[in-house]
Protein backbone atom coordinates (compact mmCIF):
# COMPACT_ATOMS: atom_id res chain seq x y z
CA UNK A 1 0.00 0.00 0.00
CA UNK A 2 1.39 3.31 -0.87
CA UNK A 3 0.15 6.85 -0.71
CA UNK A 4 -0.94 8.70 -4.27
CA UNK A 5 -3.04 11.48 -3.20
CA UNK A 6 -4.47 13.39 -0.55
CA UNK A 7 -7.67 16.06 -0.12
CA UNK A 8 -7.97 18.73 2.27
CA UNK A 9 -10.51 21.06 3.70
CA UNK A 10 -11.35 23.52 6.44
CA UNK A 11 -14.62 23.70 8.10
CA UNK A 12 -16.30 26.22 10.62
CA UNK A 13 -19.02 24.46 12.56
CA UNK A 14 -21.22 25.89 14.86
CA UNK A 15 -21.25 24.13 18.31
CA UNK A 16 -24.87 22.94 19.62
CA UNK A 17 -24.85 25.26 22.39
CA UNK A 18 -22.57 27.99 23.09
CA UNK A 19 -19.64 27.82 25.33
CA UNK A 20 -18.54 30.07 28.05
CA UNK A 21 -15.91 29.90 30.78
CA UNK A 22 -13.60 32.51 33.12
CA UNK A 23 -12.03 33.90 29.74
CA UNK A 24 -13.32 32.41 26.47
CA UNK A 25 -16.70 32.23 24.80
CA UNK A 26 -16.89 30.38 21.64
CA UNK A 27 -19.84 29.32 19.46
CA UNK A 28 -18.23 26.92 16.94
CA UNK A 29 -14.98 25.05 16.30
CA UNK A 30 -12.57 24.64 13.28
CA UNK A 31 -11.77 21.81 11.74
CA UNK A 32 -9.32 20.64 9.24
CA UNK A 33 -10.04 16.76 7.87
CA UNK A 34 -7.66 15.19 5.50
CA UNK A 35 -8.21 11.90 2.92
CA UNK A 36 -5.27 9.95 2.09
CA UNK A 37 -5.67 7.88 -1.15
CA UNK A 38 -3.90 5.07 -1.73
CA UNK A 39 -2.68 2.50 -4.43
CA UNK A 40 -4.95 -0.26 -3.13
CA UNK A 41 -8.07 2.28 -3.61
CA UNK A 42 -8.38 2.74 0.02
CA UNK A 43 -8.71 6.47 1.93
CA UNK A 44 -7.47 7.17 5.34
CA UNK A 45 -9.38 10.03 6.94
CA UNK A 46 -7.46 12.40 9.73
CA UNK A 47 -8.43 15.53 11.45
CA UNK A 48 -7.85 18.19 13.78
CA UNK A 49 -9.52 21.30 14.84
CA UNK A 50 -9.34 24.98 16.50
CA UNK A 51 -11.33 26.87 18.49
CA UNK A 52 -11.42 29.64 16.62
CA UNK A 53 -8.20 30.33 15.32
CA UNK A 54 -5.57 28.71 13.38
CA UNK A 55 -7.37 26.11 11.05
CA UNK A 56 -5.99 27.69 7.76
CA UNK A 57 -2.18 27.46 9.25
CA UNK A 58 -3.47 23.92 9.77
CA UNK A 59 -4.32 23.45 6.39
CA UNK A 60 -2.04 25.48 4.95
CA UNK A 61 0.67 23.22 6.78
CA UNK A 62 -0.77 19.96 5.30
CA UNK A 63 -1.34 21.17 1.94
CA UNK A 64 2.10 23.23 0.65
CA UNK A 65 4.33 20.82 2.85
CA UNK A 66 3.18 17.83 5.01
CA UNK A 67 1.37 15.98 2.66
CA UNK A 68 4.18 16.07 0.31
CA UNK A 69 6.78 14.23 2.93
CA UNK A 70 3.74 10.90 2.88
CA UNK A 71 3.18 11.00 -0.73
CA UNK A 72 4.61 7.49 -2.50
CA UNK A 73 5.13 6.27 1.03
CA UNK A 74 3.75 3.03 3.25
CA UNK A 75 1.20 4.13 5.71
CA UNK A 76 3.09 1.25 8.37
CA UNK A 77 6.46 3.39 8.59
CA UNK A 78 4.19 5.84 10.53
CA UNK A 79 6.88 6.45 13.34
CA UNK A 80 9.40 7.58 10.43
CA UNK A 81 6.48 9.78 8.70
CA UNK A 82 5.60 11.18 12.03
CA UNK A 83 9.10 11.93 12.53
CA UNK A 84 9.97 13.14 9.41
CA UNK A 85 7.02 15.69 9.64
CA UNK A 86 7.60 17.10 12.90
CA UNK A 87 11.75 17.81 12.24
CA UNK A 88 10.86 18.60 9.14
CA UNK A 89 8.54 21.72 11.21
CA UNK A 90 10.84 22.00 14.12
CA UNK A 91 12.67 25.15 12.77
CA UNK A 92 9.43 26.67 12.46
CA UNK A 93 7.93 25.37 15.77
CA UNK A 94 8.31 22.38 17.63
CA UNK A 95 4.48 22.27 18.80
CA UNK A 96 0.53 24.62 18.11
CA UNK A 97 0.21 24.97 14.53
CA UNK A 98 2.92 22.16 13.88
CA UNK A 99 1.51 19.49 15.95
CA UNK A 100 -2.22 20.25 15.32
CA UNK A 101 -1.59 19.82 11.74
CA UNK A 102 0.61 16.76 12.08
CA UNK A 103 -2.27 15.14 13.86
CA UNK A 104 -4.80 15.64 11.07
CA UNK A 105 -2.10 13.50 8.43
CA UNK A 106 -1.14 10.87 11.07
CA UNK A 107 -4.92 9.88 12.61
CA UNK A 108 -4.77 9.19 8.35
CA UNK A 109 -1.79 7.01 8.49
CA UNK A 110 -3.38 4.69 11.72
CA UNK A 111 -6.88 4.41 9.61
CA UNK A 112 -5.07 3.24 6.74
CA UNK A 113 -3.32 0.95 8.66
CA UNK A 114 -5.90 -0.54 10.29
CA UNK A 115 -7.33 -0.88 6.61
CA UNK A 116 -3.85 -2.61 5.50
CA UNK A 117 -4.02 -4.91 8.50
CA UNK A 118 -8.06 -5.40 8.47
CA UNK A 119 -8.03 -4.59 12.31
CA UNK A 120 -9.64 -1.67 14.13
CA UNK A 121 -7.83 0.68 15.59
CA UNK A 122 -8.44 -0.18 19.62
CA UNK A 123 -6.70 -3.52 19.10
CA UNK A 124 -3.74 -2.36 16.75
CA UNK A 125 -3.19 -0.18 20.09
CA UNK A 126 -3.32 -2.97 22.65
CA UNK A 127 -7.40 -4.11 23.14
CA UNK A 128 -7.20 -3.74 26.77
CA UNK A 129 -10.79 -3.35 27.08
CA UNK A 130 -14.41 -3.23 25.50
CA UNK A 131 -15.47 -0.19 26.72
CA UNK A 132 -14.72 3.12 28.37
CA UNK A 133 -16.45 5.18 31.06
CA UNK A 134 -16.57 8.62 30.65
CA UNK A 135 -17.34 12.14 31.95
CA UNK A 136 -19.91 14.90 31.92
CA UNK A 137 -18.10 17.91 30.72
CA UNK A 138 -19.45 21.14 30.52
CA UNK A 139 -18.61 24.72 29.03
CA UNK A 140 -21.01 25.92 31.47
CA UNK A 141 -19.48 29.04 33.18
CA UNK A 142 -22.62 31.52 31.44
CA UNK A 143 -25.44 29.45 32.36
CA UNK A 144 -28.00 30.41 35.05
CA UNK A 145 -28.19 27.72 38.01
CA UNK A 146 -31.00 26.45 36.60
CA UNK A 147 -29.21 25.88 33.43
CA UNK A 148 -26.13 24.92 34.89
CA UNK A 149 -28.33 21.95 37.05
CA UNK A 150 -30.54 20.97 33.46
CA UNK A 151 -27.16 20.25 32.20
CA UNK A 152 -26.17 18.35 35.05
CA UNK A 153 -29.24 16.30 34.67
CA UNK A 154 -28.31 15.17 31.30
CA UNK A 155 -25.40 14.01 32.39
CA UNK A 156 -26.21 11.85 35.02
CA UNK A 157 -29.25 11.06 32.50
CA UNK A 158 -26.72 9.76 30.32
CA UNK A 159 -24.62 7.38 32.48
CA UNK A 160 -21.99 9.71 33.94
CA UNK A 161 -20.69 8.94 37.82
CA UNK A 162 -17.98 12.24 36.97
CA UNK A 163 -19.12 15.71 35.76
CA UNK A 164 -17.05 18.82 35.42
CA UNK A 165 -18.13 22.31 35.37
CA UNK A 166 -16.68 25.35 34.79
CA UNK A 167 -15.32 27.72 37.83
CA UNK A 168 -13.27 30.99 38.07
CA UNK A 169 -15.90 33.44 39.08
CA UNK A 170 -14.77 37.11 40.06
CA UNK A 171 -15.89 36.24 43.60
CA UNK A 172 -14.98 32.87 45.05
CA UNK A 173 -18.42 32.39 46.68
CA UNK A 174 -20.07 32.67 43.60
CA UNK A 175 -18.06 29.65 42.84
CA UNK A 176 -18.86 27.97 46.13
CA UNK A 177 -22.75 28.34 45.28
CA UNK A 178 -22.95 26.95 42.25
CA UNK A 179 -20.75 23.95 42.82
CA UNK A 180 -22.93 23.84 46.66
CA UNK A 181 -25.82 23.70 44.64
CA UNK A 182 -24.83 20.89 41.86
CA UNK A 183 -23.53 18.69 44.69
CA UNK A 184 -26.64 19.08 46.57
CA UNK A 185 -28.54 17.84 42.83
CA UNK A 186 -26.11 14.99 42.09
CA UNK A 187 -25.82 13.68 45.41
CA UNK A 188 -22.38 12.47 47.32
CA UNK A 189 -21.64 9.37 45.45
CA UNK A 190 -20.92 11.47 42.06
CA UNK A 191 -17.59 12.56 41.00
CA UNK A 192 -17.13 16.58 40.97
CA UNK A 193 -14.26 17.75 38.81
CA UNK A 194 -14.04 21.39 38.33
CA UNK A 195 -11.95 23.65 35.68
CA UNK A 196 -10.27 26.77 35.81
CA UNK A 197 -9.32 27.39 32.76
CA UNK A 198 -5.61 28.79 33.30
CA UNK A 199 -7.34 32.00 35.39
CA UNK A 200 -5.39 32.39 38.50
CA UNK A 201 -1.86 32.59 39.96
CA UNK A 202 -0.25 29.65 42.35
CA UNK A 203 -1.55 32.02 45.58
CA UNK A 204 -4.90 32.99 44.29
CA UNK A 205 -5.95 29.15 43.43
CA UNK A 206 -4.62 27.98 46.77
CA UNK A 207 -6.93 30.49 48.89
CA UNK A 208 -9.33 29.89 46.22
CA UNK A 209 -9.52 26.22 46.66
CA UNK A 210 -8.99 26.35 50.43
CA UNK A 211 -13.31 27.69 50.14
CA UNK A 212 -13.78 25.09 47.25
CA UNK A 213 -12.78 22.08 48.86
CA UNK A 214 -15.72 21.53 51.24
CA UNK A 215 -17.66 20.94 48.09
CA UNK A 216 -15.37 17.37 47.43
CA UNK A 217 -14.05 17.57 44.47
CA UNK A 218 -12.11 14.91 41.78
CA UNK A 219 -9.30 17.04 40.12
CA UNK A 220 -9.03 20.76 40.13
CA UNK A 221 -8.00 21.24 35.83
CA UNK A 222 -5.42 24.21 34.50
CA UNK A 223 -5.89 26.23 37.55
CA UNK A 224 -2.39 28.56 36.10
CA UNK A 225 -1.35 29.17 32.58
CA UNK A 226 0.14 25.77 31.40
CA UNK A 227 3.66 27.77 30.82
CA UNK A 228 3.51 27.64 34.70
CA UNK A 229 5.15 24.52 35.69
CA UNK A 230 6.89 25.83 38.98
CA UNK A 231 3.79 27.81 39.87
CA UNK A 232 1.73 24.43 39.86
CA UNK A 233 4.56 22.42 41.47
CA UNK A 234 3.59 24.76 44.53
CA UNK A 235 0.21 24.96 44.41
CA UNK A 236 0.13 21.10 43.86
CA UNK A 237 2.57 20.90 47.52
CA UNK A 238 -0.31 22.87 49.36
CA UNK A 239 -3.62 22.39 47.12
CA UNK A 240 -6.17 20.23 48.85
CA UNK A 241 -7.68 18.81 45.43
CA UNK A 242 -5.84 16.77 42.68
CA UNK A 243 -4.18 18.96 39.74
CA UNK A 244 -4.95 17.86 36.08
CA UNK A 245 -3.23 19.36 33.00
CA UNK A 246 -2.24 18.46 29.37
CA UNK A 247 -4.70 20.10 27.33
CA UNK A 248 -2.43 23.10 26.64
CA UNK A 249 0.43 20.90 26.17
CA UNK A 250 2.24 19.46 22.76
CA UNK A 251 5.30 17.36 23.20
CA UNK A 252 6.22 14.62 25.08
CA UNK A 253 9.18 16.63 26.11
CA UNK A 254 7.03 18.98 27.70
CA UNK A 255 4.90 16.11 29.56
CA UNK A 256 8.45 14.84 30.75
CA UNK A 257 9.45 17.89 32.60
CA UNK A 258 5.43 18.65 34.06
CA UNK A 259 6.00 15.00 35.36
CA UNK A 260 9.94 15.47 36.32
CA UNK A 261 8.71 18.84 38.31
CA UNK A 262 5.97 16.49 40.27
CA UNK A 263 3.58 19.37 38.84
CA UNK A 264 -0.11 17.59 38.76
CA UNK A 265 -2.07 14.42 39.55
CA UNK A 266 -3.49 13.60 36.43
CA UNK A 267 -2.46 14.54 33.22
CA UNK A 268 -5.12 15.13 30.49
CA UNK A 269 -3.60 15.39 26.29
CA UNK A 270 -5.82 16.04 23.58
CA UNK A 271 -4.66 14.04 20.78
CA UNK A 272 -5.12 16.89 18.10
CA UNK A 273 -2.67 19.08 20.12
CA UNK A 274 0.49 16.72 20.13
CA UNK A 275 0.51 15.42 16.65
CA UNK A 276 -2.04 12.81 16.94
CA UNK A 277 -2.04 9.17 17.72
CA UNK A 278 1.64 8.91 17.45
CA UNK A 279 2.89 11.37 19.72
CA UNK A 280 -0.18 10.57 22.35
CA UNK A 281 0.41 6.78 23.02
CA UNK A 282 4.45 7.58 23.85
CA UNK A 283 2.77 10.35 26.76
CA UNK A 284 -0.04 8.02 27.53
CA UNK A 285 3.15 5.33 27.91
CA UNK A 286 4.72 7.65 29.68
CA UNK A 287 2.88 8.24 32.40
CA UNK A 288 2.02 4.72 33.10
CA UNK A 289 5.73 4.26 34.15
CA UNK A 290 4.93 6.69 36.54
CA UNK A 291 1.99 5.65 37.58
CA UNK A 292 -0.15 8.34 36.28
CA UNK A 293 -3.49 8.30 35.38
CA UNK A 294 -4.67 9.89 31.83
CA UNK A 295 -8.13 11.50 31.18
CA UNK A 296 -7.65 12.84 27.66
CA UNK A 297 -9.29 15.80 26.88
CA UNK A 298 -11.72 16.09 24.00
CA UNK A 299 -11.99 13.57 21.11
CA UNK A 300 -14.79 11.41 22.26
CA UNK A 301 -14.82 9.70 18.50
CA UNK A 302 -11.48 8.73 18.55
CA UNK A 303 -10.78 7.95 22.62
CA UNK A 304 -13.11 4.94 22.31
CA UNK A 305 -10.22 3.18 20.07
CA UNK A 306 -7.16 5.04 22.14
CA UNK A 307 -8.98 4.44 25.46
CA UNK A 308 -9.78 1.03 24.67
CA UNK A 309 -6.68 0.09 23.61
CA UNK A 310 -4.15 1.75 26.16
CA UNK A 311 -4.33 0.61 29.84
CA UNK A 312 -4.03 3.28 31.95
CA UNK A 313 -7.14 6.08 30.32
CA UNK A 314 -9.14 6.44 32.80
CA UNK A 315 -11.99 8.23 31.25
CA UNK A 316 -13.24 9.87 27.73
CA UNK A 317 -14.48 13.99 28.16
CA UNK A 318 -17.82 13.90 27.14
CA UNK A 319 -17.95 17.35 25.73
CA UNK A 320 -21.28 19.21 25.71
CA UNK A 321 -22.03 20.93 22.23
CA UNK A 322 -18.72 20.07 21.15
CA UNK A 323 -18.79 15.66 19.60
CA UNK A 324 -18.54 15.09 16.15
CA UNK A 325 -21.85 13.07 16.57
CA UNK A 326 -23.71 15.79 18.20
CA UNK A 327 -22.42 18.31 15.58
CA UNK A 328 -23.60 15.94 12.73
CA UNK A 329 -20.59 16.21 10.77
CA UNK A 330 -20.45 12.14 10.97
CA UNK A 331 -21.72 9.40 9.08
CA UNK A 332 -22.47 7.28 12.25
CA UNK A 333 -22.45 8.50 16.01
CA UNK A 334 -21.13 7.46 18.69
CA UNK A 335 -23.61 6.45 21.22
CA UNK A 336 -22.95 6.73 25.00
CA UNK A 337 -24.26 4.18 26.76
CA UNK A 338 -24.47 3.63 30.82
CA UNK A 339 -21.63 6.80 30.48
CA UNK A 340 -19.55 4.28 28.22
CA UNK A 341 -18.61 4.23 24.95
CA UNK A 342 -17.16 1.54 22.52
CA UNK A 343 -15.24 1.11 19.63
CA UNK A 344 -16.11 -0.08 16.21
CA UNK A 345 -14.70 -3.13 14.90
CA UNK A 346 -14.69 -1.60 10.92
CA UNK A 347 -11.06 -1.81 10.17
CA UNK A 348 -9.28 1.87 11.67
CA UNK A 349 -10.78 4.23 13.63
CA UNK A 350 -14.23 3.71 11.01
CA UNK A 351 -15.02 7.20 11.68
CA UNK A 352 -16.36 8.54 8.24
CA UNK A 353 -17.48 12.71 7.76
CA UNK A 354 -20.66 13.23 6.41
CA UNK A 355 -19.34 15.10 3.13
CA UNK A 356 -22.94 16.63 2.12
CA UNK A 357 -22.64 18.01 6.09
CA UNK A 358 -19.35 19.16 5.95
CA UNK A 359 -19.66 21.40 2.89
CA UNK A 360 -22.03 23.76 4.94
CA UNK A 361 -19.46 24.69 7.05
CA UNK A 362 -16.73 25.01 4.26
CA UNK A 363 -14.38 28.09 4.61
CA UNK A 364 -12.31 29.99 2.47
CA UNK A 365 -9.90 33.27 2.46
CA UNK A 366 -12.62 35.63 1.99
CA UNK A 367 -15.09 33.82 4.86
CA UNK A 368 -12.32 34.00 7.57
CA UNK A 369 -11.42 37.49 6.59
CA UNK A 370 -15.09 38.58 6.73
CA UNK A 371 -15.35 35.95 9.87
CA UNK A 372 -13.14 37.40 12.15
CA UNK A 373 -13.45 35.24 15.34
CA UNK A 374 -12.49 36.61 18.94
CA UNK A 375 -12.65 33.81 21.33
CA UNK A 376 -11.12 35.36 24.35
CA UNK A 377 -13.20 37.93 26.72
CA UNK A 378 -10.50 38.97 29.00
CA UNK A 379 -8.17 41.16 26.69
Amino acid sequence: MKIIDFESGLYRVPLTENWGSSNYAFSSLEFVVVWLKTDTGHTGTGWTFSTGNGGSAFKNLIDHYLAAKVMGEDPLHVERLWSRMWLESHDIGSAGVTTHAIAAVDIALWDLIGQQLNQPLYRLLGGYRDALPGYGSGVNLHLSLDALLAQMEGFLSAGYRTVKMKIGSEDVEDDLVRLLAVRNFVGPSINIAVDANKKWSSGDAARRMAILKQVGLYWLEEPLLSDDIHGHRLLRQKCPVPVAVGESLYTKYQFAHWISQEACDYIQPDVYRVGGITEFVKIAKLAESHNIPVIPHFGMELMAHLGCGLPNIQLFEGLKGASLSEMGIISQSCQVVNGTIRPGEEPGHGITFDRPALARYAMNDDLLRQQNVTTRTDV
